[in-house]
């Protein structure tokens, strides 16, 4: 473990063009703070991937690339063998990204005008597939005490009574907020969506980053007869390869595969590279321990970090239950006024804020940390963060 995990950390990606360590200045407007914001990882890919990119380098051809069976049969295992999820060959579909699929399945299945519902605070790009092709944000806010988000049930219900949610847009794991449903969370969620005809669309991009005591449940597995849940996973997050743009879409329903297909033709969607198919198949066929690796590194981080925070009265550290990005209260110590201020200057942070997750401008001051990343970089991180907070309770 510890010799793989030395192999494989990357304190620093500076000058490598990439967008967490070289693009600090466009978000940011400053170039010299540590950054724990893009959710990817700082870790080098597994050594099975890197072997099997060489060897597709080295045969030297790239011509036109079919798609092949062996990474189909790649991902139906690693679904079956590590969630119990038995999908089948025709349900797939591959997808530069899950955003970008989001945005190419938001306009093959519904219409401008259609209400979408999601759950604040959530992934933000959210906000902006449903808005940019002309659907409607629905919003079912999770509740939250003392730092633990549960589901608002009887909200849910009522938005769907409405008549105006054609989609739910459901986030498992949830992101920023770090909860696993739990199969009773998510069996009330779906029969209402099934109670009231509406189509649930289950982003489950950190289905593997599962932390200790935590299970994933595919929502496709909890769905009896037809209307079945659409399905997004990758190997993006599980593998450090969201640069390779694939990811899979399972569409259950033929219906669902009629339009989406349709649409994809109508654009004229090619298949991906070459390399990318190589890469994920590599992964779910060889991979699995440099995953644990990397799943107990960041629990450790996880842990680690807690333990710093938790030293500073009124901070607030969400339980980690999946996904590697920590979420954190600061209200206690900052307004929203000056956390940019703060996390930039004092903290010398570039970090996700908090009110990014939300659908408007909003009084939010979470941070969300991002974990994958060497412990000399967390502990790093901590120290910035525990300096500044002491200070400013000095005050």
């Amino acid at each position: 473990m510890d010799g793989l995990l030395k192999e494989i950390s990357l304190p620093s990606r500076a000058g490598t063009d990439c967008a967490k360590w070289d693009g600090l200045s466009v978000t940011f407007g400053q170039e010299d703070l540590l950054p724990l914001w893009v959710a990817d990882m700082d870790f080098k890919v597994a050594p099975c991937i890197r072997e099997a990119l060489h060897e597709v380098v080295d045969q030297g051809a790239f011509g036109y690339y079919q798609l092949p069976d062996r990474f189909l049969d790649s991902v139906l295992h690693w679904e079956e063998t590590r969630h119990g999820n038995t999908l089948r060959r025709e349900w797939l579909r591959t997808t530069p990204g899950v955003v970008t699929g989001l945005y190419h399945l938001v306009r093959a299945i519904t219409q401008p005008g259609d209400g979408i519902m999601v759950q604040p605070p959530v992934y933000y790009p959210f906000y902006r597939i449903i808005r940019q092709t002309g659907r409607t944000v629905v919003c079912n806010f999770l509740k939250e005490e003392k730092g633990v988000y549960t589901l608002d049930l009887e909200d849910f219900e009522e938005k769907l009574k409405s008549g105006q949610v054609k989609v739910f847009l459901l986030c498992s794991p949830h992101n920023p907020v770090g909860r696993v449903w739990a199969r009773e969370e998510l069996k009330a969620m779906l029969d209402l969506c099934k109670q009231y005809g509406v189509q649930v669309v289950a982003d489950e991009i950190h289905h593997d980053i599962i932390m200790p005591g935590h299970t994933h449940i595919p929502a496709g597995t909890l769905w009896e007869g037809d209307g079945k849940p659409i399905t997004f996973f990758s190997a993006s997050k599980t593998f450090n390869l969201a640069a390779m743009k694939n990811s899979i879409l399972v569409l259950p329903e033929e219906a669902q595969r009629e339009k989406f297909d349709r649409f994809e033709k109508e654009l004229g969607t090619a298949l991906g590279s070459t390399l990318d198919y190589i890469a994920v198949t590599a992964a779910f066929e060889g991979g699995a321990s440099w995953l644990e690796t990397v799943l107990e590194e960041i629990w450790g981080n996880y842990q680690f970090m807690k333990a710093e925070l938790e030293e500073i009265p009124g901070v607030v550290v969400s339980p980690l239950e999946g996904s590697y990005l920590m979420w954190i209260d600061l209200g206690a110590h900052v307004s929203r006024e000056n956390i940019q201020t703060f996390i930039q200057d004092s903290c010398r942070i570039a970090p996700d804020y908090g009110h990014w997750f939300f659908p408007e401008a909003c009084d939010d001051c979470h941070i969300r940390l991002n974990l994958a990343a060497p412990r000399e970089t967390i502990r790093k991180a901590a120290e910035q963060l525990k300096t500044a907070l002491t200070q400013a309770l000095g005050r």
